[in-house]
């Protein structure tokens, strides 16, 4: 499960791009399992759409 610590340093879009790698590192997300869309994924979370938006294309960059 995904989620925000609103009270870290790191800032919300590297929290959620470290747990996706970590997740996909541990067999838990393959590489091209689908994620939830951007917008869903912000409402879950309760952070803004460009934050996970910001989050999917690092992953993108690092060919996750």
């Amino acid at each position: 499960m995904l989620r925000i610590d609103p009270a870290s340093s790191e800032p919300p879009f590297a929290q959620l791009h470290r747990q996706i790698l970590t997740q996909v590192a541990d067999g838990i997300l393959a590489p091209g399992d689908r994620l939830p869309t951007v917008r869903r994924l912000a409402g879950d979370l309760g952070i803004a759409p460009n934050t996970v938006a910001r989050a999917y294309r690092e992953l993108e960059a690092d060919a996750v």
